[in-house]
């Protein structure tokens, strides 16, 4: 007589569905791969607080309550830069990958859930609190907070000459520290997406939105 045999716990058969979908956000415990030359900052991006970000986990798309240091993905695409298109499942640092990829399984996320939103990496923990680089970053951050300026795009649209204004100088200063920090201080261009997040007509559509028609109505000027 047979018996069927119940089926082996799932395990991960690291197949790259994940890596192909993003790479991770970090978290503080992953701070060692930064000092080890694992990672580097050319490899980091930063999604600011407020700006849309597809939340896999939750499966929902909306304004981050958090900013979220990742791992950039490949030009033009969303898959992790670690993540080699040879043999199926290849990861060029495996051995050192960050948290979330440890516990990441797709068919069971519970443990991912889990951990995902808590003890999050921040740029101010990789520069340093007094570093001039996160003082910068800070400054940038203050002037051009994302959730505060979806709401002067809103006004600005509506016709509030203030609002105008604060998105025009908010769209200037952003292009100006992009020009700026790889000319005065030598940082390299490449490490711009991870001191200042995304430009702000990619990270907030708002501003795209409320910066192409106040360009074409000659505000600008």
């Amino acid at each position: 007589m047979h018996v069927a045999m119940p089926d082996a716990a799932p395990s991960c058969r690291r197949c790259g569905a994940c890596c192909r979908d993003g790479g991770p956000a970090l978290h503080v415990r992953d701070l060692p791969l930064l000092g080890d030359g694992v990672l580097a900052l050319a490899d980091l991006m930063t999604l600011r607080r407020g700006e849309y970000v597809t939340d896999n986990v939750a499966g929902t798309i909306g304004p981050s309550p958090v900013e979220l240091v990742k791992i950039r993905p490949v030009p033009g695409g969303r898959t992790c830069r670690f993540y080699l298109a040879g043999p199926p499942g290849a990861c060029a640092i495996h051995e050192r990958r960050p948290a979330q990829c440890r516990v990441l399984f797709c068919e069971a996320p519970r443990a991912l859930a889990a951990m995902y939103r808590t003890e999050l990496l921040t740029r101010r923990d990789i520069l340093g609190a007094q570093s001039p680089l996160a003082e910068l970053c800070a400054h940038h951050e203050a002037e051009t907070g994302l959730l505060d300026l979806a709401r002067r795009c809103r006004q600005a649209l509506a016709g509030d000459r203030d609002a105008r204004e604060a998105v025009i100088r908010a769209d200037r200063l952003d292009a100006a520290l992009r020009d700026l920090v790889p000319e005065r201080a030598g940082v390299p261009p490449e490490v711009l997406p991870f001191l200042f997040g995304r430009p702000l007509r990619q990270a907030l559509p708002a501003c795209r939105a409320a910066l192409a028609a106040l360009y074409n109505d000659g505000s600008s000027a």
